[in-house]
This record gives structure tokens, sequence and C-alpha cells, in this order.
């Protein structure tokens, strides 16, 4: 009997490091895949180009990746919580996430653009002029600006301060879960213009037809990795892939890629 007790104890014991094992191999990954072409899905399968910078990551550190899908708004806390190693969601470096989780250094270069109707020719006037687009859109009470929930151009248009922005002070700001919602809203009528990323929103306004992308730039911004505050180690390794990565001009192929 005894030696039975001690055989199952072994087994037990044995399956649990074993599960152990496979946990210390794991890294896991926040992101909200609809944002392309950072992160979305074909099918059951991730792509983009966060995806791939995280894959490599992964591979380069003996890890395999598990990508747990959620709402913009969940991947900072999901990391600051502990509940993922990392977040990859086309974010941007600022002083308010700082706060909460620690950034890499920067991997992408982004702006918040302005998607209207090929109709609002007072708008398409201004130009590449992003002084006078504020000045145009500020000066329409009522206006209706559609944004994608807790990303940069969200808080553009609300305004905040720990963001430095301004915000519009006569315009009703609406949020939609992805950039492709707010876009069809633009087109029903729902919103008058969108303000989100450059990159989907040139992806994004190619199909509808009835829209276009203003070639002012209302931010400059950079993206990073989050990952939880005070983990020097992780942080230190993905710094040092990225630099891998640019130096090897692999992070070059896998932007150029999406576009």
């Amino acid at each position: 009997m005894r030696k039975f007790i001690w055989a199952s104890l072994f087994v037990v014991l044995a399956i649990f490091s074993l599960q152990g094992c496979k946990e210390e191999k794991k890294i896991v990954m926040a992101t909200a895949a609809e944002f392309p072409p950072f992160e979305f899905k074909e099918g059951s399968a991730f792509k983009g180009i966060d995806v791939e910078i995280a894959q490599e990551i992964a591979k380069r550190l003996g890890k395999t990746l598990e990508i747990r899908d959620m709402e913009f708004d969940s991947v900072v806390s999901a990391v600051s919580s502990g509940n993922a190693d990392f977040g990859a969601s086309a974010l941007t470096i600022n002083e308010a996430r700082s706060k909460v989780v620690d950034f890499t250094i920067s991997y992408y270069d982004a702006n918040q653009v302005v998607i209207i109707k090929n109709s609002d020719s007072e708008l398409k006037a201004v130009g590449d002029n992003a002084v006078e687009l504020f000045k145009a859109i500020n000066q329409r009470s009522g206006i209706k600006i559609g944004v994608q929930t807790g990303t940069t151009g969200a808080f553009y248009a609300q305004g905040d301060k720990d963001w430095g922005f301004e915000g519009f002070k006569n315009a009703e700001v609406k949020g939609f879960v992805n950039g492709s919602l707010a876009v069809s809203a633009l087109v029903n009528g729902q919103v008058d213009i969108v303000i989100i990323d450059e990159a989907p929103a040139r992806l994004i306004s190619k199909n509808y037809a009835d829209t276009e992308v203003l070639s002012a730039y209302l931010t400059e911004e950079k993206y990073g990795i989050a990952v939880k505050k005070g983990n020097k180690d992780l942080l230190d390794s993905i710094n040092a892939t990225l630099q891998t990565l640019q130096k090897e001009g692999v992070l070059d192929e896998i932007i150029k890629k999406y576009y």
C-alpha cells in the first residue's frame, strides 16, 4: 500500500512539475484584435504587425506565445494586473499609461488623422494644416465625432489633461469598439467625422468609397510594448529583441508586409 501511495505521489508531483515547465515556457500577450494592420483575425488565426513582432519575441526568448484577445480598454490593465506578460496593441507611449506599466523602446511612429465623407468640402479644403483643421472642427457646434473607445483618438477628441489634449468643446464624441464600426457610423450619418490612427484609417477608408482620410496629422506618437511595472528582466529582454529585429531588418519587413 505504501509503495502504491508513494508511486502515486511521485506521478502527481511529476505532472505538476511538467505543468510548471510548460508555464515557464509560455509568454502571454494581451491585445485587441480589431485594429488592422496591427492586430486582427482571419478566422481563428491572429494576424498583423504586432502579432508577428510578438511571435518573433516569443521565438527568440524560447517561449510559446499565447494571445489573449480583449477589448482595447482592458489591454493595459491586463498587463498591470499580471494577467498577461506584455501588451502589444498599437499602444501609444505616454505619461498616463507609463504610470501603470513600463514601455519598451518605440518600434513604430504613428499619427491621429481625420476621416470624412467625400462631400465634406469645408474640411477637405483645410489640406495638411493641422491647426486649421482643429479650428474648423472646433467651430462646428454639435459636431459628432466617432472614435475607437480607449484609444489616443478618443482622448484627443474628448480632451485629457494627462495626455495634454484640449479636446473639442462643441463636439459630441461617440465611442465604438473598433474603427470599422466608427467609419460605418460616418457613412450612415451617425457621426460627422472619425478620428483614429493613420494606418487603420487608410485601410478602413478603402472599404468605404464615400470616405477619405485628410492629410493633416493631429498628433505625432510612438508605439511601444507594455510590460508590468518593475518587470525589468522582461522589459530588457524585449528591448534587446526589438533592437535585434531592427538591426536585422526584420522589423521593417514585417511592417512593409502589411502596407
